[in-house]
């Protein structure tokens, strides 16, 4: 794998893109997270932590393997709460068009 860090890491609003992102990014090593092969998910490991924000590597520093770290990540952000649902409200009801944002980038994140 040539390229192991994404152009934005995991941050708190964006874990759906981050999930296909890392998902691509982790290609033919996905595969093998569930398989419990410690070098790779030592590698996959690295690679994650490389690709969210500092508040979130304790997260996969405690997992202990990276499917747990994944299943930590995503027990996080895919979360169903009532706050969540109002988070999601709010991040919608506030969602407008930076100023000198180009369509394409806007309708990405609709």
């Amino acid at each position: 794998m040539g390229k192991d860090r994404l152009d934005k890491p995991l941050d708190l609003h964006n874990y759906a893109t981050w999930k296909l992102r890392f998902e691509l990014l982790c290609g033919e090593v996905a595969a093998l997270i569930s398989e419990a092969d410690v070098i790779m998910s030592n590698k996959v490991n690295s690679i994650m932590a490389k690709n969210v924000k500092n508040h979130h590597l304790q997260t996969i520093v405690r997992a202990a393997n990276a499917k747990a770290a994944w299943d930590a990540l995503a027990a996080t952000f895919t979360s169903t709460c009532n706050t969540r649902k109002i988070a999601l409200q709010q991040e919608l009801s506030n969602f407008k068009m930076a100023n000198g944002e180009h369509m394409p980038v806007y309708i990405s994140w609709a």
